[in-house]
């Protein structure tokens, strides 16, 4: 795994810059625009922190731990330490980040509006691109953990992962198409959300298998909880939420 370094603390929660962060910024100073290039990187890097810092606000709010928010080369991750209790909660913490997105877009192109200066639009560009990227349906990204919580509501929590990562797959394939298309950069993308969707589904079974955390409707009633009549587990697991290719994947850290 690549260092990471700790360069502050936004409302309580460290954050770290991963070296392929760095390794970004070289390429965009090199290659794409220089010093112009490389302005509009960090800007978007700021966004993604303050998106990130929705998501672990509101994670706070429902007493959900997040050890730190991580910038890396493809993005950055609000790393909790523990699932969320109930799909309704995931639900809440997976919308907070596109929803603080979507603002942050809103007021760029308002305040540009008003002054006229470029700044702000591209604030409130970048921002709304920010939060429709993520919103796309499919995990590990927001989009796919607000389907999977929505789903979880009528099923187990096992059964919609399968049904989140199947589409997915789709979206892969789909990126795949668009990458052959010229968009290369998605090339390097859909076989990332591949294999972080197969990851999603592995880690959804040992979850279960451990009677650890998992979604089981009972009626309408909407609950993530271990089996009261399960006999005692070997041993408490944990697990944390980690950045993976440039969303969340959750890991098994005992």
């Amino acid at each position: 795994m690549l260092k990471s370094w700790r360069v502050g603390t936004l409302f309580g929660f460290p954050v770290e810059v991963n070296i392929s962060f760095l390794f970004l910024l070289g390429l965009v100073l090199l290659a794409f625009g220089g010093l112009i290039g490389l302005a509009v990187v960090l800007l978007t890097f700021a966004s993604v922190v303050v998106h990130e810092l929705g998501h672990a606000l509101v994670a706070r709010k429902l007493n959900v731990h997040v050890s730190g928010i991580e910038l890396s080369f493809f993005g950055g991750a609000a790393k909790m330490v523990q699932m969320p209790r109930s799909s309704n909660d995931e639900l809440a913490i997976a919308a907070a980040g596109p929803a603080v997105s979507l603002m942050l877009g809103g007021a760029g192109l308002g305040l540009a509006a008003l002054t006229h200066l470029p700044l702000f639009a591209l604030i409130g560009y970048i921002n709304l691109v920010l939060a429709g990227f993520n919103l796309i349906p499919a995990l590990p990204m927001d989009g796919g953990r607000i389907l999977r919580a929505l789903l979880a509501r009528r099923m187990d929590f096992v059964r919609a992962t399968d049904i989140s990562v199947t589409v997915s797959r789709v979206a892969a394939i789909g990126f795949a198409i668009l990458g052959l298309m010229g968009a290369y950069q998605l090339l390097v993308l859909a076989p990332l959300l591949w294999f972080m969707g197969t990851r999603e589904k592995m880690l959804a079974r040992m979850m279960a298998a451990d009677n650890h955390v998992y979604a089981s409707p009972v009626g309408n009633v909407d609950r993530f909880h271990r089996h009261d009549d399960a006999p005692p587990p070997r041993g408490e697991r944990r697990f944390v939420v980690v950045q993976r290719g440039g969303r969340l994947v959750i890991e098994a850290i005992d």
